[in-house]
């Protein structure tokens, strides 16, 4: 189980390295102490040497963030009370860590100890605030109360995000174990049971057969229709594991051209109640297809589906504003293989598909489908 603030710790860790180039700006307290006197100045490296590995450590660990943030202030006062104001300017580095405390209680408790430090480098000495020193103070330390709260929110957006994608990751998996549960429940209800029944009915006329041959024939009869049956419910589960509708795949375009930046326009009846199920499925994967191809080839800026089908016959229409393609639907290469692959779908319900696209001026495919489709009903009626 991810512990609290570990998704924010990896953040912060990552830009460990990002840290060290902020070190740079110490040139200003090393120029201020190579002005002071030769025990002083190996008193303030010293500290200062100290200040450096705290600010460092700071990055590798939450848990002990507070204490370095708190003894990194105390540093900051240090230099502040006993050689110069101006080393109050190093609290630009604690305001990034401040920011960065993995608790609410942490965070309150490094701003007010931020504010504390403040107050004690202005009126420590008894220094007064004159226009002079508002210039030069008061702007710096606003900018350094403002930092932290800006960077936590940066951060916690990050972790929201983070967590968030973790929590689609997990209902995504979720709904996989469900599918597969409901799947093996239908197989163990279905086709258990019929199977059963053919084994212990397989038994039966194995036994019948010297004894009662007539009942033995009866029993092989009813063994060929429960295998029929079992037939028809083995195709009836694996119809409705595969099948797709077209509102369905319509969400999902929606996704995917999102993502790839390009906008969608529906027009139409999206749920198109009165298509039957097998031509919604044929349609639906076609629309896949199609959508996946405008996606990687066509570097359209947007996108129209258009379906219809209050008349005969159901019409979907594809188009976008792409480069477009020299290509043609009846071209016999592998560019086309898709297309080819969207032909031999439709003509399982005699639909067919209408290919128009030219260089610079975009793509636009008509999917076909009569209501009235002879194909299916010899099927239906075979099955």
């Amino acid at each position: 189980m991810t512990k609290p603030g570990s998704v924010l710790d990896r953040k912060i860790r990552g830009s460990l390295l990002f840290s060290f180039v902020w070190l740079i700006y110490l040139i200003i307290p090393i120029n201020a102490l190579l002005h002071k006197s030769a025990s002083e100045m190996w008193i303030g490296f010293s500290v200062l040497a100290l200040f450096v590995l705290i600010y460092l450590l700071s990055y590798l660990d939450s848990s002990w963030r507070l204490l370095c943030v708190m003894s990194l202030f105390v540093i900051i006062g240090f230099f502040c009370l006993h050689y110069d104001q101006s080393f109050i300017f190093m609290g630009f580095y604690t305001a990034a860590i401040v920011g960065m405390l993995p608790t609410n209680k942490q965070f309150i408790g490094g701003m007010a100890a931020q504010l504390v430090l403040f107050v004690l480098v202005l009126f420590g000495n008894g220094l007064e605030l004159d226009e002079s020193d508002m210039i030069n103070f008061i702007p710096s330390m606003l900018v350094m109360i403002v930092l932290p709260i800006i960077m936590r929110g940066v951060f916690r957006s990050k972790e929201l995000r983070s967590k968030l994608n973790m929590a689609n990751d997990e209902i995504a998996r979720l709904v996989k174990n469900e599918e597969r549960q409901r799947i093996s429940r239908d197989l163990h209800d279905t086709l258990g049971h019929t199977l059963s029944l053919i084994a212990l009915k397989s038994e039966l006329a194995e036994k019948m057969i010297g004894i009662n041959p007539e009942r033995a024939i009866q029993e092989t009869k009813d063994i060929q229709t429960t295998a029929r049956a079992a037939l028809q419910q083995v195709r009836e589960l694996v119809s409705d594991i595969n099948t797709v509708t077209i509102s369905e795949e319509l969400a999902h375009a929606e996704q995917i051209l999102s993502a790839a930046g390009i906008d969608l326009h529906v027009q139409g009846k999206a749920e198109a109640a009165e298509v039957p199920p097998l031509i919604q499925n044929i349609l639906g994967m076609c629309m896949r297809e199609l959508v996946t191809n405008v996606v990687k080839h066509s570097k359209a800026k947007q996108c129209f589906i258009e379906c219809t089908a209050a008349m005969d016959p159901f019409t979907l229409t594809i188009r976008d504003d792409g480069v477009g393609t020299a290509y043609s639907a009846s071209v016999k290469s592998q560019a086309c293989a898709g297309l080819r692959g969207i032909s031999e779908r439709l003509e399982l319900v005699e639909g067919k598909l209408q290919f128009h696209s030219a260089p610079g001026e975009g793509t636009r495919v008509v999917l076909v489908v009569p209501k009235v489709v002879k194909n299916v009903k010899i099927r239906e009626n075979q099955t």
